[in-house]
């Protein structure tokens, strides 16, 4: 249809087949129609004009995408509003689908403007370039990839470009859930070759869109050509952008954002500052331009040269440890050996190496500062001034390096004695070490490494190294589900485990044979999605919550036949969360009314409400008893944590409410001795808290555990270990034996991989040997984290031993072995 001016704004009229209605807003026209929905120009009850985007009915009949999208929506409306359509409202009706309501901005898309006025001017185009680099700082900061930036996303309105369109496409991620083509969702011109072939997508992807988008506007030609899908999705992946006729001042760095490596382009808030610090091109040759502009752009990190096998050679180690490799086939160690014939440095000194080491790197550097064409990206660049410091310093600069080497050299030359032969122990961590710097590049070498790292010595890190090599691909799946794995629990005794999903059903496995779990029953509860799963201390009892907003008991004594005992009714949204006390005689529970429950179990079939918790002022994610069964800790969207004194299990009192996380607080568990409370929140970290005084927890430790969410955390029984999951799919392991007051945050203690998407859900077996944990992706998977299991799993692939060349050149001087 033609476009007509409706309400004051341009839109198609409605179809037969459209609402007149959404909630609270009156339903003017269509905006446009894409590949997730259609959005339709609104006006709300102020008679204010708004944008409201509809998913598609057969999308929002999908569980998975259906969270996601309300989870992406929600953080989309975070983002600053300065460059994007403000998120006003997301709405989740219970009788249709989801939608997005967005302020309405006035203004012509930059397809539009392109076709109707031909390329941008150059100051036009530069104020694109840093309005949209801005959107997408913004839009990156809040979690959230674009996923589909092109030119009908941005619009040119009286008060700058703005986006539009954000956050919400990356809730077709979720394997499974849509076909392989709407999984690559977005428009072929403007892909990255990553998206384009299909492949899992970072916030990198917009950069390279960024890109496109900007020639486009500069040229007015699409950056690939025209064409069909099939050849523009051929020439992304393989051909160079047509970046011909773009402003000789853009042009490097859009070239750069265009790389068809993603770690080669800069991240958005890198290109914001390249762009806002860009002059205007003052010599006609770009290559001279160029240079003038280096000078005001400040030093990024240089990329490392590339070594045998693509790894980036590590730099020089520490006084007293060991050694980098010599060159392959070497066998000269580079200081005297030491115990096994392994190599060590020279302890002094290495204040001196260092600063020789930055004066060589800067003199390495002057052709990239002075700014040959081709050799640099556009950030490359040193601080204003470098350049000419170093150009017209170098006479003197040289002799001064040599004497720095010379006073390197003399304690050798003069015989100084090295530093004291390491331990196995040591030497054993600094192969991990080894194994942990090459594995980006080189992953089957760093499991070699890490096998040989463990042979020498079970060190802390060469545990952690080996359980990164091999206890994520050894891990038995329990497949079924027909969606995501939302919750877990393991029976005490460790030979029965219960998965819950989103299916709508609860599974129970019998796990005794660690290598080949077998499904025993499927539980329909009728409780809509299934969030959370719990077993009673003695084992004969199944707890399950539900969307429902019922908690359902199961007597599962006999687990193949498992038997309805009770449905505890009284939340009045979804129930989250459920745990047992340590006696069984309690049940908490965990609501979307933003309350906590208690009930008296005494009687299984006789269920008592016994108290309901009311502090929290958002969701009440999840629940946990202390282990002595005094405390119960609650985890809320309120961007807090709550303990309550329940010795009283009528009149809960609360203690202290926890805070420092800066966004919601999903998930907590105590440690087993009571002493730590560690909680998991949407800001991406896991924080540890030393609960011994419960009226006054004290802060122990912030983990950097994901980029986004962490959505699971437990302790290994023994409490040496804590194990958190979340959005970025893997399940981080942390050794918590150094953990106090003042100590530095814990080490890892290994990083398991596996599933597809988001870790849910975790929990440990009673003897600490394994760990369950459930996915968005719609399994669960056990894992074994006995050193002994995976050394014999390791071993049993040949691809896993270090061959001997190898061995000398990362191990020089230390007898070649093997080491299965």
């Amino acid at each position: 249809h033609p476009t007509h001016p409706i309400g004051g704004a341009l839109a198609d009229p409605l179809e037969p087949d459209d609402p007149h209605e959404l909630g609270a807003y009156r339903l003017l026209g269509r905006l446009g129609q894409g590949g997730m929905g259609t959005v339709y120009l609104g006006m709300d009850a102020d008679q204010r004009l708004v944008a409201i985007k509809m998913v598609r009915a057969d999308l929002a009949g999908r569980p998975e995408f259906r969270e996601r999208f309300l989870r992406e929506a929600d953080m989309a409306r975070r983002v600053a509003r300065f460059c994007t359509a403000e998120v006003l409202a997301v709405v989740d009706p219970p009788d249709g689908p989801p939608y997005l309501v967005t302020e309405y901005i006035d203004g012509l898309t930059l397809t539009r403007a392109v076709r109707a006025g031909g390329p941008l001017r150059t100051a036009e185009l530069e104020r694109l370039a840093v309005s949209v680099a801005a959107a997408l700082t913004a839009i990156h900061g809040a979690g959230l990839v674009h996923r589909d930036l092109k030119p009908s996303n941005v619009l040119l309105s009286a008060l700058g470009p703005r986006v539009i369109d954000f956050g919400i496409a990356q809730a077709t991620d979720a394997d499974g859930v849509l076909s392989q083509d709407l999984q690559r969702i977005g428009t072929p011109a403007f892909m990255a070759p990553e998206q384009a072939n299909g492949e899992p997508v970072t916030a990198a992807v917009d950069i390279f869109a960024w890109g496109g988008l900007v020639t486009y506007a500069g040229t007015g030609l699409l950056p690939f050509g025209d064409g069909p899908t099939p050849v523009q999705l051929y020439r992304v992946v393989n051909a160079e952008p047509l970046l011909d006729g773009l402003d000789p001042v853009l042009r490097p760095i859009v070239a750069r954002a265009m790389s068809k490596d993603p770690a080669e382009r800069p991240s958005a808030h890198e290109l914001f500052q390249q762009l806002v610090r860009m002059g205007p091109a003052t010599h006609p040759d770009p290559a001279l331009s160029h240079v003038i502009r280096s000078a005001a752009i400040p030093a990024q990190p240089a990329q490392p040269a590339q070594s045998d096998g693509g790894a980036a050679p590590a730099p020089s180690p520490p006084a007293g440890q060991l050694a980098p490799p010599a060159a392959a086939g070497a066998d000269e160690p580079a200081g005297r050996a030491g115990q096994a014939g392994w190599a060590v440095r020279p302890a002094e000194p290495a204040a001196w190496e260092a600063a020789a080491a930055e004066l060589a790197a800067g003199l390495a550097a002057e052709p990239t500062a002075l700014g040959r064409p081709g050799e640099a990206g556009a950030d490359d660049f040193r601080p204003r001034g470098w350049a000419d410091r170093v150009r017209h310093g170098s006479l003197m600069i040289t002799p001064l390096l040599a004497l720095l080497l010379i006073a390197v050299l003399i304690p050798v030359v003069l015989g100084r004695e090295p530093a004291p032969s390491p331990t196995p122990a040591q030497l054993s961590a600094e192969v991990a070490a080894t194994a942990e710097r090459v594995r980006s590049a080189d992953a089957g070498l760093a499991d070699q490494l890490s096998l040989v790292a463990f042979d020498i010595s079970p060190s802390q890190p060469a545990r952690a190294s080996l359980r990164t090599s091999f206890a994520g691909p050894a891990a038995a799946v329990l497949a079924g589900h027909t969606a995501a794995v939302l919750g877990v629990a393991v029976r005490p005794d460790g030979r029965l485990a219960a998965t819950a999903s989103a299916d709508q059903s609860v599974r129970l496995w019998d796990i005794s044979d660690r290598a080949a779990p077998r499904e025993l029953a499927v539980l329909d509860a009728r409780q809509g999605w299934v969030s959370a799963v719990a077993f009673s201390p003695d084992g004969t009892l199944l707890a399950t919550a539900g969307h429902d907003r019922s908690t359902v008991l199961w007597d599962v004594r006999d687990p193949a036949h498992p038997v309805e005992v009770a449905r505890l009714l009284g939340h009045e949204g979804q129930v989250l969360s459920v745990a047992f006390s340590p006696d069984g005689r309690l049940l908490a529970t965990a609501g979307q009314d933003n309350t906590a429950r208690l009930w008296d179990i005494t009687y299984p079939a006789l269920p008592v409400p016994a108290a309901v918790l009311a502090r929290h002022t958002g969701w009440v994610r999840q629940v946990a008893f202390s282990p002595d069964g005094r405390l119960l800790a609650t985890a809320s969207t309120d961007r807090t944590a709550r303990i309550w004194e329940i010795s009283d299990r009528t009149t809960p009192r609360p203690l202290a409410t926890i805070t420092g996380h800066t966004d919601y607080v999903w998930a907590l568990a105590f440690s087993p001795d009571g002493r730590l409370l560690a909680t998991g929140g949407y800001d991406g970290t896991a924080r540890l808290w030393d609960v011994t005084d419960p009226a006054q927890p004290a802060a122990m430790a912030t983990l950097d555990a994901d980029p986004r969410w962490v959505l699971a955390v437990g302790f290994s029984p023994d409490g040496r270990t804590l194990a958190t999951g979340g959005w970025d799919t893997q399940v981080h392991l942390w050794d918590l034996t150094t953990i106090g007051r003042g100590a530095p945050p814990p080490p890892s203690a290994g990083l398991l991989t596996g599933h597809a998407d988001w870790v849910q859900s975790l929990a440990f077996t009673s003897d600490g040997q394994r760990l369950l944990t459930g996915g968005q992706d719609r399994t669960a998977r056990l894992t074994s984290l006995d050193d002994a299991t995976l050394v014999a799993a390791a071993c049993r692939d040949p691809a896993n031993r270090l061959d001997e060349a190898r061995w000398r050149h990362y191990i020089p001087g230390v007898p070649f072995r093997e080491v299965c």
